[in-house]
C-alpha cells in the first residue's frame, strides 16, 4: 500500500454509512479510482468541498493493488469553474461530459491526455457561447472515441474510401460515414442531412487546428483532440440528428443504452425554453 498523489476530477458519488461517500475520479495518474471520503457527508467540511464535480483537485489517497475502494486523506481545490455553478444548462453540458467519462473509461486505465481533454472540456462548457455549447459535447464525446480506439470516419466512407458526399449515412457498426453508392452493404445506418454530414465532417481529426492547452497541467495528446468548429444558430432538426448519431456510435461500442441523466435534463429544459433563456443573458451579462 503506498500514499500517492494526482490531480483528480468527481464523475459521481455515492453514499456510504451515515457519514461517509464514495467519489468516483478520474485521475490523471491512476485513472478512474474510487474514493472512500470518510466524515465528508458529516458538516461538509474541506475534504467533502473539495471531491465535488466540475472541479479539479489534488488527491492523496492509499493506493492498494486487489483494493476496489482506496481511502483518501487529503483533497485541496485546484481549478474550479464559477460558471457552471452559475447556469444550470452549462452544468448540464459539463455533467453530461463527466457521466460519459464514467460510463465509457473503465477503472485504473490511466490516461493523462483523457484526463486533459475533460479539463479542457470543462474550460470549453464554462467559456463557449450559448449557441456552441452542444459542439463542445459533440467535440468531447468524438475525443473520447478518439482516446478509447474507436474514433469514428467522419470524411470519407469506411466501406470503399471515397469522398462523403452526396446522399449518406452513419454506419455505428463500421464505425463511420456510408456514401449513397455503399448504403445496401450497410441497411442499417442512419440517413444524415447535408447540413448534418458536412458539420460532422468539420469535427473529424483534420478538420481544424488542435485547441490551446488547458490553464495547467499538460496539454492533451493531438490524436486524442477534435476541435471543436465555432459553430452558430444550429438548427433544432440538424442538433438533433447529430447529437443521436453521436450516441447511438457511443452505445454500439459500449454495447448498452447510455441513459445520461445530464441529457435527460437539457430535453427536459428545452421543452420550456426558460433556462435557455436565463442562459443566455448571463453569458450577454
Amino acid at each position: 500500500m503506498a500514499l500517492v498523489k494526482s490531480r483528480a476530477i468527481s464523475l459521481k458519488s455515492y453514499r456510504l454509512g451515515e457519514t461517509s461517500k464514495v467519489v468516483v475520479c478520474y485521475t490523471r495518474n491512476y485513472g478512474k479510482v474510487r474514493l472512500v471520503a470518510k466524515g465528508a457527508r458529516k458538516g461538509g467540511g474541506r475534504l467533502g468541498a473539495a471531491l465535488e464535480p466540475m472541479l479539479v483537485s489534488g488527491v492523496v489517497f492509499y493506493l492498494r493493488e486487489g483494493r476496489d475502494l482506496l481511502f483518501v486523506s487529503q483533497a485541496e481545490v485546484e481549478r474550479q469553474w464559477p460558471e457552471l455553478r452559475r447556469d444550470v444548462v452549462r452544468m448540464a453540458y459539463a455533467g453530461a461530459a463527466l457521466e460519459l467519462t464514467d460510463a465509457l473509461v473503465s477503472e485504473r486505465e490511466p490516461d493523462p491526455g483523457l484526463f486533459d481533454l475533460l479539463e479542457n472540456s470543462l474550460d470549453r462548457a464554462a467559456a463557449a457561447p450559448p449557441s456552441s455549447l452542444d459542439v463542445v459535447l459533440w467535440s468531447f464525446e468524438l475525443s473520447l472515441a478518439s482516446a478509447l480506439g474507436y474514433a469514428p470516419e467522419l470524411a470519407r466512407c469506411v466501406v470503399c474510401g471515397g469522398p462523403a458526399d452526396g446522399r449518406v449515412s452513419f454506419a455505428a457498426r463500421r464505425g463511420g460515414i456510408v456514401c449513397g453508392d455503399c448504403l445496401g452493404e450497410e441497411p442499417g445506418a442512419r440517413p444524415l442531412s447535408d447540413s448534418a454530414a458536412k458539420l460532422l465532417a468539420s469535427m473529424s481529426p483534420s478538420g481544424g487546428e488542435t485547441p490551446p492547452e488547458p490553464g495547467s497541467g499538460t496539454p492533451a495528446a493531438p490524436s486524442t483532440v477534435i476541435p471543436a468548429p465555432q459553430t452558430v444558430d444550429i438548427p433544432t432538426a440538424v442538433r438533433d440528428e447529430i447529437s443521436e448519431t453521436l450516441m447511438g456510435f457511443l452505445e454500439e461500442h459500449a454495447g448498452r443504452e447510455l441513459r445520461l441523466k445530464s441529457l435527460e435534463f437539457l430535453a427536459q429544459i428545452r421543452r420550456t425554453g426558460q433556462p435557455s433563456a436565463q442562459s443566455e443573458q448571463r453569458h450577454e451579462g
